[in-house]
């Protein structure tokens, strides 16, 4: 059976699970298993944009780097504070 599915999403799926040491197909026939015993489809987060992406891949390069970190904060106050600064 051929299942048609972008092409930046299968690789990204496919580095993710090699990362946790399983084959992109395990997670395929597992996810197809669960809509058939529970005659669902289960969309946990919408996808995000490549503008959304590249901000989220920016801030973990910020995190590992330690830069541009703030808090954490004991008060709501100083939160405020350092997000007015």
């Amino acid at each position: 059976m051929l299942i048609k599915t972008n092409k930046v999403l299968k690789q990204r799926a496919q580095r993710l699970a090699k990362e946790m040491g399983l084959p992109l197909g395990t997670l395929v026939n597992n996810y197809l298993r669960n809509f058939i015993i529970d005659r669902q489809a289960v969309f946990n987060a919408p996808m995000p944009n490549k503008k959304t992406i590249r901000a989220i891949e920016e801030a973990r390069r910020d995190i590992k780097a330690g830069k541009n970190l703030h808090g954490p904060f004991d008060t709501v106050a100083d939160m405020m504070k350092s997000l007015n600064s």
